[in-house]
């Protein structure tokens, strides 16, 4: 699971800086050529984040996430959120790809792209979320900061 982890919080920061691209164009215009090369790459990162965020909400759901979200600790909250934010961001990125390899017309590839359509409007936010929850966990995992879970 620790591989997981990892990959989920790499692939969560790629998604968030994509996700956020906007913003951080806006104040750093420079990094749009880097940004620019993450964004081939964008279905890729989506259904990686989809896949992972489900993982690791079905394992943190069997090791007391809830608990420790409930008992308020930091910890959880983080782990909780960077979950939460890997699904969504994953629906955002990944379903257009998602709805290519679902054969035929069908009503969940739909409801998958409406999903994706009312999830649009809070890229931006999102990302930023994202980006934090993963940098968060990154310092966890660094055992920068302790935890208290």
């Amino acid at each position: 699971m620790d591989l997981i982890n990892w990959l989920n919080i790499v692939v969560l920061i790629a998604g968030g800086i994509l996700a956020a691209s906007g913003l951080i164009v806006a104040k750093k215009p420079d990094a749009k050529q880097l940004i620019d090369k993450l964004v081939p790459y964008q279905a890729v990162i989506g259904v990686a984040l989809l896949a992972l965020g489900l993982i690791h909400l079905l394992w943190w759901l069997g090791h007391g996430l809830l608990t420790g979200v409930t008992h308020g600790s930091f910890f959880a909250i983080v782990m909780l959120v960077m979950t939460v934010v890997s699904i969504l961001l994953g629906f955002l990125f990944g379903m257009p790809q998602i709805a290519k390899w679902m054969p035929g017309q069908g009503g969940a590839e739909n409801k998958g792209m409406e999903l994706s359509n009312k999830l649009a409007p809070y890229q931006g936010i999102l990302g930023l979320v994202g980006l934090a929850a993963a940098l968060l966990a990154l310092l966890y995992r660094l055992h920068i900061l302790s935890v208290g879970f």
